[in-house]
């Protein structure tokens, strides 16, 4: 063939594979990215609550969590019933706050990833303490001292960091 006679043809592939390596090799490590658990601390706990943010909706609030949970099980994790539940102090579930269109949030095995929760609350929720079980592992998101929610602005999120004092 003719074609390959061509230099520029030759300067065109050796381009195109060197980019198309650079792109297979190059992986940038971004924040939520899963992060293999041999590259995480040893000490590192499984479960950290990084940030609450509540906000009102008339007589009820929808409590988003942003936490990082070291999946250490041998198979993924999606975040939903009964492995991952909102409780309040006296054992009573708090129902999670999913929409139709948005995926569930999933931790991959053996990884320890940046992941968001979303609960739905009533008045009586935020009278108690409030308590977030990933397999076993415990935080605190909310302290025994009642929060009342008509003190909230309708439909202005209010930010916590770590759990809601």
């Amino acid at each position: 063939m003719a074609l390959f006679k061509r230099f520029e043809v030759w300067v065109l592939l050796i381009l195109g594979g060197g980019a198309a390596l650079w792109v297979l090799t190059d992986k940038p490590n971004m924040e939520d990215d899963p992060q293999l658990i041999e590259n995480a601390s040893a000490q590192e706990a499984a479960l950290v609550i990084h940030r609450c943010t509540l906000e009102r909706d008339y007589g009820n609030a929808r409590l988003d969590i942003e936490l990082r949970y070291r999946n250490a099980s041998p198979r993924p994790l999606i975040l939903q019933p009964p492995d991952v539940k909102l409780t309040t102090s006296d054992g009573k579930e708090v129902p999670p706050f999913v929409l139709p269109v948005e995926k569930l949030p999933q931790i991959a095995a053996q990884t320890a990833q940046n992941v968001r929760v979303r609960y739905w609350l009533d008045k009586l929720h935020l009278e108690k303490a409030l308590l977030l079980e990933i397999r076993g592992s415990t935080a605190e998101i909310k302290s025994e001292a009642p929060l009342n929610l008509d003190s909230l602005e309708n439909r202005k999120p209010r930010t916590w960091n770590g759990s809601i004092r």
